[in-house]
């Protein structure tokens, strides 16, 4: 598969933009601390992460901040790769912030080559859950962690996001109930489970809505996921 955010293409830009702007502004606070608390649950800090549905790689940029890992951008629009490679230039983080192209249906990683498997506010959109929860386990190393799902990392900045964008958007509440629709509890459990994945734990508290699990090989890191029948 071609992993290159440099080819040309017919795909507007400016989806791209208008969200490049968001996270550069309204949700430029949440990515430092949404990829503090990620490093915290899984406690891995060094090896590979992945990153999917990165967008303008404001998160990628984050983990590898806080962290010694190096992280894999992955996008499935050329002009939102295109983007976080200028931001990873602006940060100098080039070799340890990798924009690549490709789409979860088919993560163009080898199996069991990450340690880490992160996705914030993508998964709203994935045509296809189970297949994309199964393409996060597969390219998980055993004892890695995937999480995913979306959030603003705390509730103080949940309210003052949901007020700065009532004002951008008076329709945007009622799209972001559209979007957790898509991936209500009982739809996420049913395609986790589609995927094989029975011990998982499913969060929905101050800091958003995600789904945490681990690829089987280290018994002190599955301790305290809830099985599934």
């Amino acid at each position: 598969m071609n992993t290159s955010c440099r080819e040309n293409d017919s795909q507007s830009g400016e989806n791209a933009e208008y969200y490049n702007e968001l996270a550069q502004s309204v949700f430029f606070p949440v990515y430092p601390i949404i990829a503090h608390q990620i490093l915290n649950k899984a406690n891995i800090d060094t090896g590979l992460c992945l990153d999917v549905g990165s967008g303008t790689g404001h998160l990628a940029i984050a983990l590898a901040t806080l962290s010694d890992l190096t992280v894999f951008a992955l996008d499935n629009a050329k002009p939102m790769c295109r983007i976080a490679e200028a931001h990873v230039a602006k940060y100098r983080l080039e070799r340890r912030v990798r924009p690549v192209f490709g789409d979860v249906n088919a993560i163009p990683f080898d199996t069991g080559s990450m340690n880490l498997v992160v996705s914030r506010g993508s998964f709203f959109f994935w045509e296809n859950l189970s297949r994309g929860f199964s393409e996060c386990m597969r390219v998980l190393r055993p004892g890695g962690m995937a999480y995913i799902g979306g959030g603003f990392g705390n509730a103080r900045l949940r309210n003052e996001i949901i007020v700065q964008m009532r004002e951008r958007d008076p329709e945007w509440e009622n799209k972001r109930r559209g979007w957790y629709n898509n991936c209500n509890p009982h739809r996420v459990r049913s395609c986790l489970a589609a995927a094989g994945i029975f011990e998982y734990d499913l969060v929905e508290d101050d800091s958003g809505y995600w789904v945490c699990f681990y690829k089987s090989g280290n018994k002190e890191r599955t301790r305290g996921m809830h099985r599934r029948p």
